[in-house]
């Protein structure tokens, strides 16, 4: 199961700064952010996740190299959120996802997350 994020998420030092700004900015910023992930999923068409635990695989295509990798990969919370909400997990607990695979890339024209949910079954497989 896989899709694609156009654009870029907030990162950990945004949500920061909103925290400290306020809970009711920081509260905003996620549900933005957790909406454009939710808009991705129904574009895909995703249905539920039937075997678990999953393990997800997530290309950040940043459009530059100026922020930090684990300022990016904070996203990985709305993406997680989402796919709950949406019904795609049941849940984002270790016991449903046992795994979270990260890779960097630079697309300056094309800011993207593309996100592959690879179930339990497909493991096994390998």
């Amino acid at each position: 199961m896989k899709f694609v994020i156009n654009g870029r998420l907030d990162g950990l030092n945004e949500y920061i700064n909103a925290c400290r700004y306020n809970k009711y900015r920081a509260n905003t910023m996620k549900r933005e952010n957790e909406f454009m992930v939710f808009l991705a999923i129904k574009q895909a068409k995703l249905g539920k996740v039937k075997n678990y635990p999953v393990v997800l695989h997530v290309v950040f295509y940043e459009p530059n190299y100026r922020r930090d990798l684990d300022n990016v990969s904070f996203a990985t919370k709305f993406i997680l959120d989402a796919l709950v909400k949406s019904g795609v997990l049941e849940d984002d607990g270790q016991k449903y996802v046992s795994g979270l695979e990260y890779e960097f890339k630079k697309s300056k024209e094309n800011p993207r997350i593309e996100v592959d949910i690879i179930e339990k079954w497909i493991i096994n497989r390998i």
